[in-house]
């Protein structure tokens, strides 16, 4: 006889360790031990209690006596976790300074850095730093308090209502001025602003859109910002860029300049190092040069660089920041 067969070896096999005689009580052929088990769980939902109702064997998972917990001594519970030297945090903002722009940088585990105490904070003090100095608060309150009426900009009631006449004088100008075109508007702000003042313009910008648009940013890992050639600054959402630096730095921010065929190609190349558009963007973001797919056709712009944006791989000997995409490209396989 083979001894694979053997009930002995069949226990072996199975992990059975008990033996062959021994069985669960109401163990036969159409239950097993483990749903016998399972049934008389059901059955011990109460407490077994004596003559005096004191508690001999507790419900189910109901045992409130509990083992003395004792913990393991160490010395590691009495000292700092995850501390670090001023001089190492010191070196490490000043890294983290020079790679907090770059794209071509990803930092990994930020979760584990102290980023609150990477970002410095204003130093210049505000107006009211110095308050205590001119005005301390023994001679502001109390009994020996100096001021006896709040400090207004107007000494009298006839002065207060001749400077809030002169106030709404120079409202209503302003808002005469809103629905022309808008040249002399912005006169009394910091920049003057030469963009006409219709209605048209003011067309998608409305609470709703831009709510839309910080959900598609939220949700993307990569955002490409399309420049229209013809008036790259125009087309330029400052904002936007502030955000994504600010709240989402571990998002990528790709420039894409489009409609190149509808300006010349030496002015194509000024807009990508000119100092107003890119004097400090050239090198911390990405800029794609895009033109129509007909154009795809019989001239191939730049496909040779890189299949994909994913795959990109940068030579030492050039710019990173400058590198030419055709629409085949861009279309062909995914980002």
């Amino acid at each position: 006889m083979a001894t694979g067969k053997t009930e002995k070896a069949r226990r072996v096999r199975q992990n059975d360790l008990r033996d062959g005689n021994l069985r669960v009580k109401g163990e036969n052929f159409y239950r097993d031990a483990k749903k016998v088990k399972h049934l008389n769980m059901y059955k011990e939902g109460k407490a077994v209690r004596n003559a005096k109702g004191e508690v001999i064997k507790a419900a189910y998972l109901q045992d409130t006596k509990a083992p003395t917990a004792r913990v393991d001594p160490n010395r590691r519970w009495f000292g700092n976790t995850r501390v670090i030297a001023q001089d190492a945090l010191t070196h490490f903002r000043e890294a983290m300074g020079n790679k907090k722009d770059d794209s071509y940088t990803v930092l990994l585990k930020r979760n584990k850095l102290p980023m609150s105490l990477l970002d410095e904070k204003d130093t210049n003090e505000s107006p009211s730093a110095r308050i205590l100095e001119t005005e301390s608060f023994e001679h502001t309150f109390g009994p020996k308090a100096q001021r006896k009426k709040p400090t207004t900009v107007a000494s009298s009631l006839e002065e207060l209502a001749q400077l809030t006449s002169a106030e709404q004088t120079q409202y209503e100008e302003k808002q005469e001025l809103k629905p022309t075109l808008g040249l002399m508007g912005g006169i009394d702000t910091d920049e003057f602003s030469a963009e006409a003042k219709e209605f048209i313009f003011s067309k998608g910008q409305s609470k709703r859109i831009w709510n839309e648009l910080y959900k598609v940013i939220d949700s993307s890992d990569v955002v490409i910002h399309v420049l229209d050639a013809r008036d790259p600054l125009g087309t330029r959402c400052q904002s936007v860029e502030q955000y994504i630096k600010k709240e989402s730095p571990h998002k990528h921010l790709i420039f894409v300049l489009n409609k190149c065929d509808l300006v010349p190609t030496w002015v194509a190349v000024s807009i990508l190092f000119c100092p107003r558009l890119n004097g400090t963007m050239l090198p911390k973001f990405f800029v794609r040069i895009f033109h129509p797919p007909i154009w795809s056709i019989c001239y191939d712009f730049g496909r040779s660089c890189s299949p994909t944006v994913g795959r990109c791989r940068f030579d030492a000997g050039r710019h990173p920041a400058v590198l030419r995409f055709g629409a085949a490209t861009w279309c062909s396989g995914p980002l």
